[in-house]
């Protein structure tokens, strides 16, 4: 009987030590994986450039989405690309806009938080139905952050800036008469994610 107990002292002792223990931080090499979904809303801010300088984008709030691939190159770096869209109203019309981008993000730590900071770069090909159709370059930069449930999953959110310029009097369009019309389109994005690692 004291035999046991004993026994069971040095059991108990080791497991609380193991409870206190910080959690174990994964580490990600060249080759892992991951994709992320993500879903929100779009906050059209303003337009600049053209005669009359800062203008209201006269949409309403909207709704985004995309999904990204992106691979590790180290710990802390992964590159990879998105496929977004989003859509938001005028009095008038609905604006459709398609972002495809390369993306790269960085990570900082502490597990079992990670805050990426990521910049998208690419083309931007937006809609309005039964009107003009136009692709433009977009640059993406933002922040996250995501808390890890496990080795395999994390949720979180995202803070990106969509920055869209809009350039019509360039030799594809052939018509130097509009470059007072060029627009440089400012808006936000405030989603929230899925990631999976694989």
């Amino acid at each position: 009987m004291v035999a046991a107990t004993l026994l069971s002292v040095p059991a108990a002792t080791l497991s609380a030590q193991e409870e206190d223990q910080p959690q174990f931080e994964p580490t990600y090499g060249l080759g892992d994986q991951l994709m992320k979904i993500n879903l929100g809303l779009f906050i059209p801010l303003f337009f600049t450039g053209g005669p009359d300088g800062m203008q209201s984008t006269n949409l309403s709030l909207g709704g985004t989405g995309s999904l990204q691939w992106l691979t590790h190159v180290s710990n802390n770096v992964a590159v990879g690309g998105e496929l977004g869209g989003m859509f938001a109203f005028s009095p008038t019309r609905t604006l459709f806009m398609v972002p495809i981008t390369a993306r790269v993000e960085y990570y900082f730590r502490n597990y079992p938080w990670e805050f990426p900071v990521h910049l998208g770069a690419g083309m931007n090909i937006s809609r309005i139905p039964n009107e003009a159709t136009k692709i433009d370059p977009i640059l993406k930069p933002g922040v996250s952050m995501y808390y890890n449930t496990d080795g395999d999953w994390a949720f979180g959110a995202n803070l990106v800036y969509w920055w869209v310029p809009q350039w019509y009097g360039d030799a594809e369009f052939e018509n130097p008469d509009l470059d007072d019309e060029d627009r440089f389109g400012n808006f936000l994005e405030l989603s929230f994610s899925a990631l999976y690692r694989f």
